[in-house]
């Protein structure tokens, strides 16, 4: 039953931003032909490839009006609006956490200075990202999660237990996703690279 229960919210999670997602690029591409129909009316051409020139059109604006918002979201004063809209609203959707963490975890900006490291834990190692050094004696590392690297844990950990890994960081992610199968692979990657 606890499976079941667990089972059904985790697909809600998932799916509730997607169709969101959905919806508001529906009706955002609805918008877009709305105003591409009188542009296209105006050339001689009906349609390019077997696609109606309206929905080329309506296509077009909408990729420029995302890359002129994201032009927009650079500006200091949009990311202010957006961590002040974003604390007192979005984080209150569910799944929105989940999904921005996954989406910003790719981005050069969140992933500078994070670097593979293997860590000794008494008798193991643990493949992880250090995230920072915490004083001159400690490091803060996180671990990802197996077989979601996405949720993982973070430990802090003494600096003479970290040792660098010179492989590039979506490996160990990818390491983690498959249940740590290519560890061999992995360390001796590391270790020739060194």
């Amino acid at each position: 039953m606890n499976f079941l229960k667990t089972t059904i919210i985790g697909g809600l999670v998932f799916l509730v931003p997607v169709v969101v997602l959905v919806v508001v690029i529906g009706e955002a591409a609805g918008i877009m032909s709305v105003i591409a129909e009188p542009m296209a009316d105006l050339l001689p051409v009906d349609s390019i490839g077997g696609v109606a020139l309206a929905n080329v059109i309506a296509l077009a604006i909408l990729v420029l009006v995302c890359f002129l918002a994201g032009l927009v979201a650079r500006t200091k004063r949009a990311q202010e609006i957006a961590n002040t809209a974003e604390s007192m609203l979005l984080q209150r959707i569910p799944g929105y956490t989940m999904i921005k963490g996954i989406t910003s975890a790719f981005s050069p900006e969140q992933t500078a200075g994070l670097k593979p490291v293997l860590v000794s834990l008494e008798r193991a190692q643990r493949v992880g990202v250090e995230v920072e050094r915490v004083g001159a004696d400690r490091v803060a590392v996180y671990f990802p999660g197996s077989p979601n690297a996405w949720s993982g844990i973070v430990q802090i950990v003494g600096t003479e237990q970290v040792e660098p890994l010179d492989v590039p960081l979506m490996s160990v992610m990818e390491h983690a996703e498959q249940l740590g199968k290519g560890a061999h692979e992995l360390l001796t990657t590391a270790q020739h690279s060194a």
